[in-house]
């Protein structure tokens, strides 16, 4: 392993290894308009409810099934990432605690406990890979764009030990486990998308420009193997096989030419069939537009949307997940 590629791993081996992991995976794409044709929004909420990372003020909003916003909660800086736990509980990227979970209270939240005390860190992302008896994350995979890697570290707030990390090529903007659990998906700054293989410390798959990719701003992985990613410089999803060849390509209905500033992607379950959320902030037209997208994750058809921006519906955001406590891939 050449000097740019290093990684740091003890002896300690985390329990997600060694049981069955309940993840979600996502997907957030927001389209403005790129035409003077207006879609008309859909009469019902099609969305299930929703965590927001506001794209106006540093805050949190929980958006219920029927689309009205419930609760909201300020943070000290930007919310980049979220992720609701089986306790019931978020884990949270952003502001100057790195990483914290937080309780709902009433209509905000108490945070549990915090990463203020790792010092200076630029935390992309963070999701939750091993949880105790009560739901709540205790090995968190984080994505550092301050330092380039990905690391695990324990959930909690004091002596709080980085168990695991890993050298990237560039910036990571994205970190996601795939649904075997023994291997991460990290989204690059320069449009990169690296499968990483823990237990090897290695590269094992990456896709990129030279696979005709030019702007990638989110990607996951499917449970058979495919690789959804989030293309903003065209307004496109493209679903990619292990081979690495396109099995569909969608352009998100009412996408603007002009290149989409934030987009996430999701995956769930709903009535048996899988589904992708593409959340999509455009900043460009005559005014910011977000809309969430629902794609069949087979074939890559849009069967439905929401563009709720009325009052008491969805603000502004930069990512959005829906808020589904458990999900398994399989």
């Amino acid at each position: 392993m050449n000097n740019s590629r290093q990684s740091t791993v003890d002896s300690w081996q985390p329990r997600l290894f060694r049981r069955t992991l309940i993840l979600f995976g996502v997907i957030l794409f927001l389209p403005g308009m790129g035409h003077s044709q207006t879609p008309k929004p859909k009469a019902k909420f099609p969305l299930p409810a929703l965590l927001i990372c506001e794209k106006k003020r540093p805050a949190l909003a929980h958006v219920n099934s029927h689309g009205k916003l419930d609760w909201d909660y300020t943070l000290d800086g930007p919310p980049l990432d979220i992720q609701p736990q089986p306790s019931g509980h978020y884990l949270v990227a952003g502001g100057s605690k790195n990483v914290l979970l937080l309780r709902r209270v009433w209509k905000g939240g108490q945070i549990l406990w915090d990463w203020s005390e790792l010092g200076t860190l630029s935390i992309q992302s963070a999701v939750g890979v091993d949880w105790n008896e009560t739901g709540d994350p205790d090995l968190i995979l984080a994505a550092d764009a301050l330092k380039q890697r990905l690391f695990l570290a324990e959930g909690k707030s004091k002596g709080v030990k980085i168990r695991w990390e890993f050298k990237l090529p560039s910036p990571p903007i994205s970190a996601r486990v795939c649904p075997d659990s023994n291997h991460f998906l990290a989204v690059l700054e320069d449009s990169t998308v690296e499968e990483i293989f823990y237990q090897e410390d290695k590269v094992v798959w990456s896709i990129g420009k030279e696979d005709g990719l030019k702007d990638v701003r989110d990607a996951v992985r499917g449970p058979w193997g495919q690789t959804y990613v989030a293309e903003g410089a065209d307004g496109l999803i493209i679903c990619f096989d292990p081979g690495k060849k396109q099995v569909w390509k969608t352009h998100l209905p009412f996408a603007p030419s002009s290149s989409f500033q934030d987009i996430g992607l999701f995956i769930y379950k709903k009535n048996g069939k899988r589904l992708i959320m593409a959340s999509v902030h455009w900043p460009g037209g005559p005014g910011a537009r977000d809309v969430i997208y629902l794609l069949n994750a087979e074939t890559g058809k849009v069967v439905d949307w929401s563009e709720h921006t009325d009052k008491g519906g969805y603000p502004p955001f930069h990512k959005v997940v829906p808020d589904l406590t458990t999900y398994s891939h399989k």
